[in-house]
């Protein structure tokens, strides 16, 4: 046996699908010229006074550990931020900074979950916490959401089987840009309670919506509800990788178990910008949101133009498109790159629901956005 043949890396990278993201972007590397509508990646600069206080920091302070929950300086003011932005009263105690809103999602499934629990997640959804409840042994199982209700949950269909421990929802969604309404929240809280389960929020657009701002599953149900926020889209801070948890307290206690064996702490440099961009960059995060809201709008014109308009998104910065006429999202995918020099992620990166369809990152420009939907529909009707 070749001693450097390791048997449980292999099970485990069996089980883990590649990212149909990433595969696109691979797939684009050395072409010029493309419109790029595949990574959910804000177009703007970080705001100045977050970039300052980075630059303060490391020049007049020393770099050391934090505190694995993060300093209480930080998450004082997250928690200040949580009740003046989502709604809902928190303590710093109630909060744990993280490492990116990807790193609080695989903490609050480690601190949840055992092998063979089932898990409940977004049909269309992001893809990458599915992978992280593989990798912890559980069973990932999925609720379907359809075009033709503007991709919102209906709690009185969900199906829950047994031996389900948690929900995962995201509002505002990643791929499809709903944003769940306070009934439909209500409703999912009372058979949660109901079934003695847990739920994960990914709240980590929760500053990008284009109506009334999003409601919170955990100002609906405290008890049983770890909501995951992010710096990376409402900050355009996704190169500092800085997240946050929102749950019961005691449950934070098991979640540090769990990130002192994985990473210790997060990077200083970048939870001192945090605060920064707490403290000052509400301006900025309002002009960003003012942004979207206006390419959101072109796009779905647009859409609505060729033909293409499904369903307008109320929140994050994306559009689902119906290329199903084409057979093989993957496929329209990559002709679509390869004919057209438009970069989209194909709909079965992000379940079954969604195959026949595309996600548009609507972070590009109003012009690269527009462009990239006339070549789409171009390409549909070559055949």
């Amino acid at each position: 046996m070749n001693p450097l043949t390791f048997h449980g890396a292999a099970r485990l990278l069996e089980v883990l699908p590649r990212s149909g993201i990433r595969e696109m972007a691979a797939l684009s590397q050395g072409r010029s010229g493309l419109i790029h509508l595949e990574f959910g990646e804000p177009s703007f600069m970080t705001p100045q006074v977050i970039r300052e206080a980075a630059a303060r920091a490391i020049q007049e302070e020393r770099m050391t550990y934090t505190p694995t929950p993060g300093p209480l300086e930080l998450r004082e003011a997250i928690a200040k931020k949580v009740a003046e932005v989502n709604g809902y009263p928190c303590r710093p105690e109630e909060v744990f900074v993280t490492h990116g809103a990807t790193g609080a999602l695989l903490l609050a499934q480690a601190a949840i979950l055992n092998p063979g629990d089932i898990i409940l997640f977004p049909d269309p959804g992001w893809p990458n916490p599915i992978s992280q409840a593989l990798a912890l042994g559980a069973r990932p199982t999925f609720y379907p959401l359809y075009p033709e209700n503007g991709y919102i949950l209906d709690p009185s269909r969900l199906s829950i089987p047994k031996g389900t421990k948690a929900i995962l929802i995201n509002s505002p969604a990643n791929p499809t840009g709903a944003v769940f309404p306070r009934e439909v929240l209500e409703g999912l809280a009372e058979v949660a309670r109901r079934e003695g389960l847990f739920v994960i929020s990914d709240e980590a657009y929760d500053q990008i919506y284009f109506g009334e701002p999003p409601v919170s599953m955990r100002a609906l149900y405290p008890e049983g509800t770890l909501a995951v926020y992010s710096f990376s889209k409402s900050f355009a801070m996704t190169g500092w990788r800085l997240g946050y948890l929102v749950g019961p307290e005691e449950l934070l206690e098991k979640v540090q178990k769990v990130a002192e064996a994985f990473y210790s702490s997060t990077s200083m440099v970048a939870q001192k910008a945090a605060l920064a961009g707490l403290r000052g960059a509400a301006d900025d995060v309002a002009a960003m949101r003012l942004a979207y809201r206006d390419r959101r709008d072109q796009a779905v014109e647009t859409a609505k133009e060729l033909g293409l308009y499904r369903y307008t998104p109320q929140g994050a910065f994306y559009l689902m498109v119906d290329v199903s006429r084409a057979g093989d999202s993957r496929e329209f995918a990559k002709r679509l790159l390869l004919e057209k020099g438009v970069v989209a992620v194909p709909g079965t990166a992000f379940g079954k629901v969604s195959a026949g369809e595309l996600r548009l990152s609507l972070a590009a420009s109003a012009e690269e956005i527009r462009e990239g939907l006339r070549r789409i529909h171009q390409l549909l009707h070559e055949g």
